[in-house]
């Protein structure tokens, strides 16, 4: 039988790339079939370890081996110090699946950076004690799309579509990724430039674009997000306040109070009482600004049209057909590859590397590599971006 191979790696590398990928011990330990006493030994003392279980334990936490044969552990921000102040109760992680998309939209910022170099924002700094509403009209005058053309559109995906372009074209980067199993809608990193917005593709469209102002909201406020914007029961009070202001600034931005209240089916049904409302009107409302129902609901409440206990009646039943949706939407759909790279990189992102590419800046490999794709894709990529 052949000697098995061992080597040694740093311990505080094993311990970091466990942290990283998400996992606990006991976690760590079942899915890389290593017993954890094995996994808090060579966590603690540098010692040899087989390359077996090496290559196990990249597989599991999704790094490259080279990863492990550093002197030392990368010195660069995973998490941003912002996402601390996210839970009340320390033992509250981010899942496995919420951590990769992390990994990868460092790793997004970090090439974007080395390929464009210096990123200037033009836009203001806000705090929390500024007025949502008048921050949501500074921003749509500086993006410069009118309230005609937001109903114009001819769907919700086209209003997803026409508002990332909106947002990528201010220099900030926006990816796709399904979490399905992660309790989160979004997270934008503001730590380093160029920012970052990760949206979760296993939400319903309406709940994206609710959720892309949201963490433009961060953005503004310069405070990385992670964010659930219905759910603030794990938060903590300094994050729930962030919070507040950022799912504000996207309702205002979104459906400004001005127009909102001059709407002939939002005055019609203000005349009425709650238990008589024809709640197909707010469904027509919500198809009106391209947003869901729940946002409409919630501005009615902004605007002093419900009270907050009726909106929260409804707000129930909303999110139990949204479980439902999300149930149905765990079917598999084919779709193709080069869809697949685009939304999960972001148009931004992926021009620039084909630029960078065009301009002999990079080479095809480096392309597939900065894309997370093989070199067979690009072509189509290129073709249908």
């Amino acid at each position: 039988m052949p000697k098995q191979i061992k080597i040694e790696i740093e311990p505080d590398i094993l311990k970091f790339a466990r942290f990283c990928s998400g996992y606990d011990l006991d976690t760590a330990a079942k899915k890389t079939k290593i017993k954890k006493e094995i996994i808090i030994a060579i966590e603690s003392v540098k010692q040899p370890i087989s390359l077996a279980q090496v290559k196990r334990i990249a597989g599991v936490y999704k790094m490259p081996i080279a990863y492990f044969l550093l002197e030392e552990a990368p010195k660069d921000i995973v998490i941003p110090k912002d996402f601390r102040i996210v839970y009340d109760s320390e033992e509250d992680k981010f899942s496995p699946d919420t951590m990769l998309a992390i990994r990868r939209a460092r790793y997004l910022q970090s090439v974007a950076n080395d390929l464009i170099g210096n990123f200037n924002y033009d836009f203001k700094k806000v705090s929390i004690d500024d007025d949502a509403e008048r921050v949501a009209g500074y921003l749509r005058s500086k993006i410069g799309i009118s309230m005609q053309d937001q109903k114009k559109w001819q769907d919700s995906n086209a209003a997803l579509n026409n508002w990332k372009a909106a947002i990528e074209s201010m220099g900030i980067f926006i990816m796709q990724n399904s979490l399905p199993d992660a309790d989160i809608s979004a997270f934008s990193l503001v730590d380093q430039k160029p920012y970052v917005i990760t949206l979760n593709s296993a939400e319903h469209v309406n709940r994206r674009i609710f959720s892309l102002f949201h963490e433009v909201g961060h953005i503004l406020l310069h405070s990385s997000g992670i964010c659930n914007v219905d759910n603030f029961s794990r938060n903590s009070y300094q994050y729930i306040k962030i919070e507040q202001f950022c799912n504000q600034f996207a309702a205002s931005f979104l459906i400004p109070s001005s127009d909102f209240v001059d709407n002939d089916l939002v005055k019609g049904l203000e005349k009425v009482s709650f238990d008589s409302w024809d709640f197909n009107k707010v469904k027509t409302i919500a198809r009106c600004y391209k947003v869901s129902q729940e946002v409409i609901y919630r501005r009615f409440v902004q605007v002093g049209i419900l009270r907050n206990d009726q909106y929260e009646k409804k707000r129930k039943d909303l999110m139990e057909s949204f479980e439902e949706y999300k149930k149905i939407n765990k079917k598999k759909v084919i779709i193709p590859q080069f869809r697949k790279i685009i939304s999960k990189n972001g148009k931004a992102f992926t021009s620039l590397v084909l630029n960078s590419f065009y301009e002999n800046r990079i080479t095809l490999v480096d392309v597939a590599d900065f894309l997370g794709t093989t070199s067979r894709h690009i072509a189509d990529v290129e073709a249908n971006l």
